[in-house]
């Protein structure tokens, strides 16, 4: 059957769920407001990107890193923090200072706003039961939506920030934070910190090291990681959400007329959301089977319990690890900034913050919530498909079942 009868975004919509194109993937996700907020407040931008709106996001780390180097104003938060207060009215360039505190602001508030904003737009996309094309093709790129792990998102925005976006289809934004990292680095001569740190000569990586660009560092680190696993998590929900509302238009299309003869068998199997789900359709058309007798039906998610990770297999869209990426944040900082002035300098420092601050993080988050939790989210079935085929077609159609990754099946009696 011409599978463009069931073309899930042929009309426009007026409230988009989410956009797919070669640059990147993203999507109208309800968000917390103050968890971007938070991020605002944790460096200008990133608050913007967490929700998505990408372009205010560069605009605004952009301007983050010339408006706060010209104010030396890192340099003077680090000895306001290990009380060198004198030095740090001497360095601080107020002309510069005093243009950096509206937009600060704006930032923390505008991000609240759209994260409140986004929240409306996406009722209104579900209302409307807006349409997403699932892949762009173009002369530079092929993107596909499809499921991914988050956790191999942050793992390998751990390595390097910005591997974990290109993992996650999201090529302008992986691109951005790779640079930016890069540029950052090079300025606040981390790579060498980091190399002396490690071979235990703490005085010349405290020496070498340019303060001003290194505490840039820590909140763009832990963002990174943070970023790369939510981004993956939601395109898993988008590739959920469009695959439902593929299955529920083609049943409308077909009819899904009911037969029961002598000859024939049913069969029900169930599926994890993912392209397979599609293809094994596909192959069970081509084998002779009648379209309206194929019936594909998704479930509706009735597990509430908050998972500490999520995973490709099943995707809730909450977790607990807001809480703890906030703590590693927070820590790292203050880990880098008095590494200056303890032993083991910055980078060790810095590190032991990012992992102290991200388990006392989870564990506040953990105690406030107060819900049963799972460390991991658990596979379950989310579509079932209903087929009803002639008796010769039955080990075919259960071969064609295996091999496109049916998480099991049935024969009716």
């Amino acid at each position: 059957m011409p599978h463009q009868k069931f073309e899930s975004a042929n009309i426009k919509p007026r409230y988009s769920k989410g956009e797919i194109s070669v640059w990147g993937i993203n999507s109208v996700y309800p968000r917390t407001p103050w968890i971007s907020a938070w991020w605002s407040a944790a460096f200008p931008g990133f608050g913007h990107m967490f929700l998505g709106k990408y372009l205010h996001g560069f605009i605004l780390i952009i301007w983050e890193l010339v408006v706060n180097n010209l104010s030396h104003l890192n340099m003077a938060i680090a000895f306001s923090f290990i009380g060198r207060f004198e030095e740090a009215k001497a360095i601080i360039n107020m002309d510069w200072a005093m243009l950096y505190i509206a937009v600060y602001i704006y930032s923390i508030w505008d991000s609240y706003r759209c994260a409140v904003e986004i929240k409306k737009a996406h009722l209104l996309s579900e209302i409307e039961d807006a349409p997403v094309t699932p892949s762009d093709v173009n002369y530079f790129d092929i993107n596909v939506l499809d499921k991914k792990n988050p956790l191999v998102g942050s793992i390998w925005s751990f390595f390097t920030p910005g591997l974990g976006q290109l993992y996650g289809s999201n090529t302008l934004v992986g691109t951005f934070i790779l640079a930016w990292w890069i540029f950052v680095c090079y300025k606040a001569m981390a790579v060498r910190t980091w190399l002396y740190s490690f071979l235990g000569e703490f005085d010349k990586a405290t020496e070498i090291v340019d303060w001003q660009w290194f505490l840039f560092l820590p909140s763009m680190y832990a963002f990174s990681i943070y970023q790369a696993y939510v981004a993956v998590t939601e395109n898993n929900t988008l590739f959920d959400i469009e695959q439902i509302r593929y299955l529920r238009v083609r049943a409308e299309n077909l009819g899904q007329l009911s037969k029961n003869e002598n000859n024939t068998v049913q069969i029900i199997a169930t599926f994890d959301h993912s392209s397979f789900v599609e293809i094994a359709i596909h192959d069970m058309e081509k084998m002779g089977i009648p379209p309206e007798d194929i019936i594909a039906l998704p479930l509706e998610n009735l597990d509430s319990q908050t998972h500490i990770i999520d995973s490709i297999h099943r995707v809730d869209g909450t977790s607990v690890l807001d809480g703890a990426m906030m703590g590693a944040t927070i820590f790292s900082v203050l880990g880098g900034i008095y590494g200056f002035v303890w032993h083991w300098g910055p980078i060790i420092w810095g590190l032991i913050g990012l992992i102290g601050g991200f388990i006392l993080g989870l564990i506040i988050e953990l105690v406030i919530t107060k819900k049963k939790l799972k460390v991991f989210s658990t596979r379950k079935s989310e579509v079932i498909i209903d087929i009803t085929c002639n008796t010769s077609l039955q080990n075919q159609l259960i071969k064609v079942l295996k091999s496109r990754r049916a998480t099991g099946f049935v024969i009716m009696p």
